[in-house]
């Protein structure tokens, strides 16, 4: 660089020597080229040439803070090879437009990392080279684009002996992008993994669509250190203290050995392991407790296609409904036990835009009361599937704080209601508006109180009459109270802070719910998983936050792969409404007309014979027609109802595809005649 500038001080210097006018403009347009030239790399080096304006709504392309602190705090080198294939001639063109913005971010990475701590290395793996074979060797997916082509276009980031795979950089999930980066290089730099306890009636490590565990519980497992405590809670404890080599393993729960637990679906919890989860509780424990009125999740692990009794462990198999009845009881929470939401308003539509089952709930930011929770920060979008309610919340003497909420156009309904297609059709008409919206996710927290002032019940249930309680009595006398004493002891109040966040479904981790697996061409395997809501970062926020891992929680708060149409909804919710009061007035009289039927039949003179008298038959002839008619003004108002939202769409559809192209004709209409007015002026 220092001999490109003499080089260039030398030719300025020089052309003021030269006497011919047009060699002399001909150096100077050298020189200035050259100095353009020079301060582009200056600007590029300094990474003044990588800001932009971004007008997105949420700041898409703008780095969040928790990832500039990431980055400002790397202490350990951390190296990423880059692979992108970027020579192919049947590369397609959404790739060829998302490799120059995934070199950018790691530029901006680049140059934001702690004293050079980040190394980007570029690789271009070309057929049969050994940058093909490195790529394979960190398990970079190889993506056919033709009979001849493979593409690649992943990362490997390491750091020391950890290592973590992007396998494939996903268009469609360039959202995720900033996440899915600093997250791997916060993985691989943090020495140790927080501890993550998991109690848990489903099988979240051998499930789901990839037979390898829920691809939520995927994710979770690379970022945290999961104990599986089971139901059982405390049984594995001492094995748990021995291979972390805590030294000697207590009776109950510590959080500052497990500062959180996740509670997914606890469908046959004991008494015995909720007494545990309380004290924990007591002690300035976080628990996140995920309950279900019908469990879609478990329903699928029992192979069932479809559901027997919601509630009911179909084939043995486990239940697919679950709760904490004691710890609800003690702080005033009323669950909706094997009653399921449905919403007019989040209930998801189905290909032809109607309501295929409003028990499927897509919820917006609209759902959410409290916007600045940290735990909520940038969430926009939640998936639940056949999610129960809290319908009251009191927990005296703890705060309590909403986040999530059904809309006003919500009810309950059975589970049996909605497990199948034709039920949930049924229940379209079926909603109202009322003032009642039902909390689907709340936070307490404080110091709470214990639900089991006797103590842990296992010990309760312990024989204390007779011989053989007395021979157990004489053996704990003989080996010291020191030892009875721990074993009994428990909390009646709270010691410390705890935090009980609480969420109404289980299905919303589920893989379809949280995230899905993209099959690309003649991809090998699973696939790549994509998020498809922002539910999986809802909880990793509240993770993150007990952890105390706040910057990533900062990093996480990006927006989701799609936008609801929320005004859309709110209108179709209207016309449902509408149709659906006029629909039951209708089968209301349909019903009268039937039962008129039913009840003229049974007044035949003769009930052996067939034949009604004149009046009968007139009037049952006028019922049956009315009876008919009903049903086809039932037909109609459904196609009404049909016709008005496909109207609704059209008129989104024009107005979208018009109102730019009629502002800019009507913009140079006006430059037309304003410059005619003028000529003419003239």
């Amino acid at each position: 660089m220092t001999a490109f500038i003499i080089l260039v001080v030398i030719f300025a210097a020089f052309s003021f020597l030269i006497r011919s006018r047009v060699l002399r403009a001909a150096c100077g347009v050298v020189v200035l080229a050259a100095l353009v030239f020079f301060i582009t790399q200056i600007i590029g080096m300094t990474g003044a040439g990588r800001k932009n304006i971004d007008l997105t709504e949420d700041d898409r392309y703008t780095l969040t803070e928790g990832t500039k602190s990431i980055l400002a705090e790397l202490s350990e080198p951390v190296t990423i090879h880059y692979y992108a294939s970027r020579d192919l001639r049947s590369i397609p063109a959404g790739i060829k437009r998302y490799i120059p913005r995934v070199d950018n971010l790691l530029d901006e990475f680049e140059a934001l990392a702690k004293d050079g701590n980040l190394t980007i290395n570029y690789v271009d793996p070309r057929p049969n080279t050994d940058e093909e074979d490195a790529a394979q060797l960190d398990q970079i997916q190889r993506v056919p684009v033709s009979q001849n082509e493979n593409l690649f276009f992943g990362a490997s980031i390491s750091a020391w002996d950890k290592k973590t795979v992007i396998p494939y950089f996903d268009p469609q999930n360039e959202t995720q992008l900033e996440f899915n980066l600093i997250s791997a290089i916060a993985e691989v730099s943090r020495i140790d993994k927080p501890v993550v306890g998991l109690v848990s009636g489903l099988k979240m490590s051998s499930g789901g669509q990839t037979g390898q565990g829920w691809i939520f519980y995927q994710y979770l497992n690379r970022m945290y250190n999961i104990v599986d405590l089971d139901l059982d809670i405390v049984l594995k404890l001492p094995n748990i203290y021995k291979d972390k080599e805590w030294g000697e393993a207590p009776s109950h729960l510590d959080p500052d050995k497990i500062p959180i637990i996740l509670v997914v679906h606890p469908a046959g919890i004991t008494e015995e392991a909720e007494f545990h989860l309380d004290q924990y509780l007591l002690r300035g424990g976080t628990v996140i407790a995920a309950v279900d009125a019908f469990s879609y999740a478990a329903q699928s692990e029992s192979g069932q296609q479809r559901p027997q009794f919601p509630g009911m462990p179909p084939q043995g198999g486990t239940p697919t409904e679950s709760t904490l009845p004691k710890l609800f009881a003690k702080h005033g929470i009323t669950y909706s036990g094997n009653k399921v939401v449905i919403d007019g308003k989040y209930g998801q539509p189905d290909n032809r835009g109607q309501a295929g089952n409003p028990g499927v709930l897509s919820l917006d930011k609209d759902s959410i009361p409290n916007k600045d929770d940290l735990v909520m920060t940038s969430v926009k979008d939640i998936f639940m599937i056949f999610t129960g309610a809290f319908e009251s919340v009191k927990a005296e003497g703890l705060n309590i704080s909403r986040l999530i909420r059904s809309s006003s156009k919500s009810t309950l309904v059975n589970a049996s209601e909605i497990a199948n297609t034709q039920g949930a059709q049924n229940l379209r008409f079926k909603l109202r508006s009322s003032d009642r919206q039902y909390d689907l996710a709340v936070y307490l927290n404080g110091k709470f109180k214990t639900a089991f002032p006797d103590g842990n019940p296992a010990e309760a249930e312990k024989p204390k009459d007779g011989k053989e309680g007395q021979k157990e009595e004489k053996k704990e006398d003989d080996q010291t109270a020191e030892k009875k004493e721990p074993q009994s002891e428990s909390l009646k109040e709270g010691t410390e802070n705890g935090h009980l966040y609480l969420f109404a479904d289980t299905d919303f981790l589920f893989d379809g719910a949280a995230y899905r697996l993209l099959r690309i061409g003649g991809m090998q395997g699973g696939g790549i998983p994509q998020p498809v809501s922002d539910n999986a970062p809802m909880i990793f926020n509240i993770l993150d936050q007990a952890t105390n891992s706040k910057h990533l929680v900062g990093a996480r708060a990006r927006t989701p792969s799609w936008r609801p149409f929320t005004v859309f909804k709110e209108m179709q919710a209207e016309f449902k409404e509408k149709a659906g009061k006029e629909i039951d007035k209708f089968k209301e009289q349909q019903k009268i007309a039937s039962d008129r039927i039913n009840k003229i039949q049974a007044q035949r003179k003769d009930k052996n014979s067939a034949f009604l008298n004149p009046e009968q038959a007139a009037e049952l002839k006028k019922l049956r027609e009315d009876e008919v008619k009903y049903a086809k003004s039932i037909r109609e108002k459904e196609k009404e109802y049909q016709a008005s939202e496909d109207a609704i769409k059209s008129g989104i559809f024009w107005k979208s595809m018009l109102t730019v192209p009629i502002i800019v004709i009507l913009i140079g209409l006006a430059v037309y005649f304003y410059r005619r007015m003028t000529t003419q002026a003239r």
